[in-house]
């Protein structure tokens, strides 16, 4: 197995974990939401607007944890089958393309709306980097095919 090989069967593997805790987190949102539209029940009409509109932002936000998720989830386990098979990369290749798009749009958008979250500029951009550098592990695992 050679170096990028072995690269890309690391950071599969760590892809895998943290799709794995996003589908937890997104599933525990949407649980959230549901217990907010529960706890409204009993408020006043104005207020169960609010609770409404508090429940539909997290399940905005669980659906984004979710599908994120789900595209690690993919990523990782392309990535683990493509490490010990030169020959099937591809679809590693492909999906690591669409998280690096993904994650790119997520950066910009953060940019543009003017976070200033440390913790969320960050995270983007080491989305952005792994994606980057899972791309450029795959074109040179994709070389070494017969």
């Amino acid at each position: 197995m050679t170096g990028p090989q072995k690269a890309i069967k690391v950071l599969s593997i760590i892809i895998v974990i943290v799709g794995i805790l996003a589908l937890i987190a997104g599933l525990t949102t949407c649980a959230g939401s549901a217990a907010l539209v529960g706890a409204g029940a009993e408020a006043s009409a104005a207020d169960q607007d609010m609770y409404a509109l508090g429940a539909g932002m997290f399940m905005v936000l669980a659906a984004g944890a979710i599908i994120t998720g789900i595209l690690n989830l993919i990523i990782g386990i392309c990535g683990i089958r493509g490490a010990k098979d030169p020959n099937k990369i591809m679809p590693f290749f492909v999906f690591t393309i669409i998280g690096l798009v993904i994650a790119a749009v997520g950066l910009i958008s953060s940019l543009a709306s003017g976070v200033n979250d440390p913790t969320t500029l960050v995270s983007n951009v080491v989305e952005v980097v792994l994606m980057a550098v899972c791309v450029y592990l795959a074109i040179e695992v994709k070389k070494l095919r017969s």
